[in-house]
């Protein structure tokens, strides 16, 4: 089974998209911030200090962003070179479905040997592990697996460009209407429906990626003029971020102003990326945080946890924060690098290869031959 893509683009474009991995590792970045202050927070049992809070607070766009870049992937793979269920379902099964199995057992057993918690019957262990609950990061792999399960459909039905932005439209009304949905439905049903896990409030962040993946280049071409325009947008959102949370309190990755904040800022951050490229020390690392940003969401909380249990508590201070942040990081990265020696290892840690583009290999054989 195929389909015809939306826009068809030329097969001699780039094939690896550096400002998407750029994109990925901020957004990786944010989450294990997110994560290593709540730890630190939990170790010290204490008010927590303005600039973790910060940093908790203003790192929970990464799992939205995580969400845009998760539609853009397969929207602008099937602008490329159409849709093919067949080849979809194995792919999605491979990279994404068997991995969260396997680190949703890993998690549950953490849980039951360390964490004194117990297993329940099979239909509740069932449900828990299908809405993300095996441990607290992987309700977001249920919820892209969940937009898996619909895309097959709406990638067939957005044809054009006004479907394109009718179905960003319908998105939009779904996502703010199942905000804080209450169906007052009992049981196995209704935790589903109020879950963290719950699709439709997910939606349009997933389709926001297929406009990006649509108009890619002329996004490119947009933001390339003037970077600092760019910048000034990121400045008003981290402002507007820090009035949120001062005036509101306490919010999370779901708030509404995403629907705002997040077209803008993945608009605003791909706008940078050319400025923020030019200095080494800072594209490496982000290149190499984007490669295994997959990897390092899945495996982090376990690095975290070996270290709440390793540091003392008097290191869990803020201004050892770089210091524990970096060592989640190396440590996560290095823990997928032996799991990468193992058999079938892309069935537990997904690391896609960055491949040069043909331009780029044509432009070198150029120089070699002058």
């Amino acid at each position: 089974m195929s389909t015809q893509p939306f826009a068809q683009t030329n097969q001699n474009n780039r094939t690896y998209l550096f400002e998407i991995h750029f994109l990925r590792a901020l957004a990786c970045m944010g989450v294990v911030g997110v994560h290593l202050t709540a730890t630190h927070y939990g170790i010290l049992d204490q008010p927590w200090h303005w600039l973790s809070y910060f940093f908790n607070q203003y790192g929970r766009f990464g799992t939205t962003i995580f969400a845009v870049l998760s539609g853009f992937l397969l929207f602008y793979q099937v602008k490329r070179r159409g849709f093919m269920l067949g080849k979809f379902i194995k792919s999605r099964f491979t990279k994404i479905l068997i991995p969260f199995l396997v680190w949703s057992v890993v998690y549950r057993l953490l849980g039951y040997a360390f964490e004194e918690k117990s297993f329940g019957d099979p239909a509740s262990e069932t449900v828990n592990l299908l809405l993300g609950n095996s441990y607290y990061h992987l309700y977001f792999v249920a919820i892209v697996l969940q937009f898996y399960l619909v895309f097959p459909i709406v990638q067939k039905l957005i044809s054009s460009k006004i479907l394109i932005f009718l179905t960003a439209a319908v998105s939009l009304v779904i996502s703010v209407a199942f905000y804080e949905f209450d169906p007052n439905v009992s049981g196995m049903l209704g935790e589903f429906l109020t879950s963290k896990a719950f699709l439709p409030v997910w939606i349009f962040y997933f389709v926001f990626g297929c406009i990006l993946a649509n108009y890619w280049e002329e996004i490119l071409s947009f933001t390339r003029k003037n970077p600092w325009i760019f910048l000034g947008i990121t400045l008003l959102i981290t402002i507007g971020t820090i009035v949120e949370y001062k005036v509101v309190g306490y919010v999370s990755n779901r708030r509404l102003t995403n629907i705002l904040n997040i077209p803008l800022l993945c608009i605003s951050l791909v706008g940078l990326y050319p400025f923020l490229s030019k200095f080494s020390f800072i594209k490496k690392p982000l290149t190499a945080i984007g490669k295994y940003s997959m990897g390092i969401y899945l495996v982090h909380p376990l690095i975290l946890f070996g270290l709440s249990k390793l540091i003392p508590q008097q290191y869990w201070t803020v201004e050892y924060l770089p210091l524990l942040f970096a060592a989640v990081m190396l440590y996560s990265t290095l823990l997928i690098r032996i799991i990468q020696l193992l058999p079938l290892n892309n069935l537990i840690v997904p690391v896609p290869a960055i491949k040069k583009n043909t331009a780029s290999q044509l432009q070198v054989k150029a120089k070699k031959a002058s």
